[in-house]
């Protein structure tokens, strides 16, 4: 036994990142041939795909930033030019890295090296860290410590200061064998007496879908084999994803509510494999719960499922389903002839996902089909109906929101004299209800009112954002201010009369306005100034500042010399613009 247990030793004392109990399964350069390479997604399913150990390729941006990326051509995995190295990391993330594989990838980013490590620790996997830059070793070295993983990653690469500053580093060559397949039992013995790790290669090799190779190789007594096919791969060391797979539809069709939900989502990671009818089959299911997660499962499924899938659920008994159908058709951007059926629907719930779904959807939707639903009786749907119309009939919608709108805050504001009038302490919970109701449609309707553009819907915007604050309808003119900041540089005189207003939650929601307007409204807020209104003249006299103006200075140093209340403003407000542009006058 002692004698068995130092051979076991001895076999994996230099292994690096293999570890003992089975055969390990190494993934080159994350699943990329399941999906775009690099990607958190794509370790991500390596990782789901049973890969123990996973390449990645670390490059660093002009920032500073460490990114995954194997080559720096941007033209080969993005839809940018240049070169990783010469770009700046945000530059890099306004690019897709992912449709250049196929357009069900698209909209992937790139990755954080960071973000990776977290990632792999989440799904407890280790990592080959290929270092295509020379010097990244301190920067690698922090991050790893700082996410708990300096002693789960071997190094490869241009990896030299690694082992200058961490010399218990080890390489993918340390303590371990790479063979080519075709390596035989008497082979492997013989390294495993040298007290050697062997890892047959897979790999840009010609072999990469040999199952075949990858069985008797495993056969052999391989340690551990690396490949670009981590399905195949997990076949061959004996744990085939489709047993997973089972496992967890197992799960999904039976038992507690919470956990079938688990399942469903799980599942849903796993990436083009044939589950689109067993999702369709649990989005009809009773527990809406459920059935959302099937909804989900389907929305983020790649490829994408045709609206056949939903052809069931569509036309099920059970409102929940319809209105799951719905929404996942509409984040699916289904044609929007798809759904008008529903619109048909007596269930208010089902109105309201269709709705907000035919927002989204590309194709023709009259007007005379959406303004009625603006008046529904169910205070959901008129707030979906809104946003429908806004997206869909924009010219019907600047009519008949902002009138619809001003009903629902009359509504809401009898409830509120209704309860004063009985003198209770609380509000009963069907009032209560009526007026989260209320408000919730109200911030839909705001939501709508924000999608239409030009004078008119500014002119409703305005309207809402400095009249005076009453009740939860408060939150309509909270909203309209916010959506007015790039809006209000057209015609700042609003806003700047607003500085005035008496009501306090008012001037300041306009003095905020103008500072984060930018600086097309400040012309006009200098001449507030001089206004003599002194409310205004303090708020216009901090606006400036905030801003950074500097053609304010000379009016600014003018009341700072008068010794007036306004002068330690006005000195204050000097040393703020001053600061922000040291070289102005």
């Amino acid at each position: 036994m002692v004698l068995l247990l130092a051979l076991f030793v001895a076999r994996f004392a230099h292994a690096g990142v293999l570890l003992p109990g089975g055969v390990q399964l190494l993934c080159h350069r994350t699943a990329n041939e399941d999906l775009p390479e690099n990607t958190l997604e794509s370790l991500d399913q390596a990782a789901l795909l049973g890969c123990n150990v996973v390449e990645i390729d670390l490059r660093r941006t002009l920032d500073g930033k460490i990114v995954l990326n194997h080559d720096g051509i941007m033209e080969r995995l993005t839809d940018g030019v240049g070169d990783a190295e010469t770009s700046y990391y945000g530059d890099l993330q306004l690019r897709d890295a992912g449709s250049w594989m196929g357009e069900r990838f698209e909209n992937m980013h790139m990755t954080l090296f960071q973000d990776a490590l977290q990632l792999a620790r989440e799904r407890d996997i280790r990592l080959v860290l290929d270092m295509k830059d020379k010097g990244l070793g301190p920067d690698v070295l922090q991050t790893l410590e700082r996410e708990g993983m300096l002693q789960r990653v071997q190094f490869n690469g241009e990896w030299e200061d690694v082992k200058k500053l961490y010399p218990a580093a080890t390489d993918v060559g340390d303590g371990t064998v790479w063979v080519q397949p075709g390596v035989t039992e008497d082979q492997v013995r013989q390294y495993h007496r040298q007290g050697k790790a062997v890892v047959a290669n897979f790999s840009a090799n010609h072999h990469e879908m040999d199952l075949a190779g990858m069985k008797a190789a495993v056969a052999a007594g391989v340690d551990g084999i690396n490949v670009d096919y981590p399905r195949l791969g997990a076949d061959a060391v004996g744990r085939p994803v489709e047993r997973r797979l089972h496992e967890l539809t197992l799960k999904a069709d039976s038992g507690d509510g919470r956990a079938r939900v688990a399942a469903i989502l799980e599942l849903s990671r796993y990436s083009a494999f044939p589950l689109q009818g067993s999702f369709a089959h649990w989005l009809l299911d009773a527990d809406d719960h459920v059935s959302r997660a099937a909804a989900l499962a389907l929305v983020t499924a790649r490829p994408r499922p045709p609206v056949s899938v939903f052809t069931a659920a569509l036309q099920s008994r059970n409102a929940d389903a319809r209105a799951n159908a719905a929404w996942a058709l509409g984040m699916l951007h289904a044609p929007a002839n798809a759904l008008l059926p529903l619109l048909r629907d007596q269930d208010p719930h089902v109105l309201q996902s269709a709705l907000l779904a035919l927002a989204r959807a590309p194709g023709d939707v009259s007007a005379g089909t959406l303004l009625p639903l603006l008046s529904y009786d169910d205070a959901a749907v008129r707030g979906a109906a809104a946003v429908a119309l806004a997206r869909r009939q924009p010219e019907a919608a600047i009519k008949a929101i902002p009138a619809q709108l001003q009903r629902e805050v009359v509504f809401e504001q009898a409830i509120h004299d209704g309860h004063e009038r009985r003198g209770t302490p609380k509000f009963t919970q069907p009032e209560i209800d009526a007026i989260m109701k209320s408000f919730k449609c109200q911030m839909e309707m705001m939501r709508a009112l924000a999608m239409l553009q030009g004078k008119d819907s500014t002119r409703e915007l305005v309207e809402l954002a400095f009249r005076p604050d009453e009740g939860l309808s408060s939150y309509d003119g909270i909203v309209a201010g916010f959506q007015l900041w790039d809006r209000i540089g057209a015609d700042a005189a609003p806003a700047v009369q607003a500085l005035g207003s008496t009501d306090p939650e008012v001037a300041d929601r306009a003095e905020w306005m103008l500072v984060k307007a930018g600086p097309a409204v400040l012309p006009q807020v200098r001449k507030a100034l001089d206004s003599d209104n002194q409310d205004v003249r303090r708020r216009a006299m901090r606006i400036v500042a905030w801003q950074g103006d500097t053609e304010s200075l000379a009016t600014l140093q003018a009341i700072q010399k008068t010794g007036t209340a306004n002068a330690a403003l006005a000195t204050w407000a000097i040393e703020k613009i001053q600061t922000l542009d040291p070289n102005g006058k």
